[in-house]
């Protein structure tokens, strides 16, 4: 966790004014449980224990302050730059959105920006460009339930 928790803090610990890695430490704590949301999900270099993290992404409740009538969210979706470029993001994504259609959830967010490309090949749809703490941002929609079922099929 505390690995982890450094990354995402480094990431994106602009977002949040009150960010600390402590804080991600909590964060990922609480989302331990495979039953609910929130999660998160890590990929590993191998099943071995102490193996290698190549990333991480989460499903979480809420990950804009701004547009909190949007739930649940994909979030912190985060590649190790050794691990870029061999599917490890794809991978967490359409994990994260198996769990939701597994969890019966109908509709599933998230912003980024600058993978919308990444995104809409997983069948995701942009919906809205905003701005978000200062930063330009592409909102995204997907029902993980067709989504997960055309991956499947094609």
């Amino acid at each position: 966790m505390p690995v982890l928790a450094r990354w995402l803090f480094e990431e994106w610990g602009y977002y949040h004014e009150r960010d600390s890695v402590e804080r991600r430490i909590a964060e990922l704590s609480g989302r331990l449980d495979e039953s609910r949301v929130p999660q998160t999900f890590v990929a590993l270099a191998s099943p071995e224990p102490g193996a290698e993290v190549l990333g991480t992404a989460a499903l979480a409740l809420d990950d804009m302050e701004t547009r909190p009538e949007l739930n649940p969210w994909l979030a912190s979706v985060l590649v190790h730059p050794t691990a870029r470029g061999r599917g490890v993001g794809s991978a967490l994504v359409r994990a994260v959105m198996a769990k939701a259609a597994e969890l019966g959830i109908e509709r599933l967010y998230l912003f980024t920006e600058n993978q919308a490309a990444l995104y809409a090949r997983l069948g995701w749809r942009a919906f809205e460009r905003c701005t978000y703490c200062g930063h330009e941002v592409t909102l995204m929609a997907v029902d993980p339930r067709a989504a997960i079922g055309k991956s499947a099929a094609g």
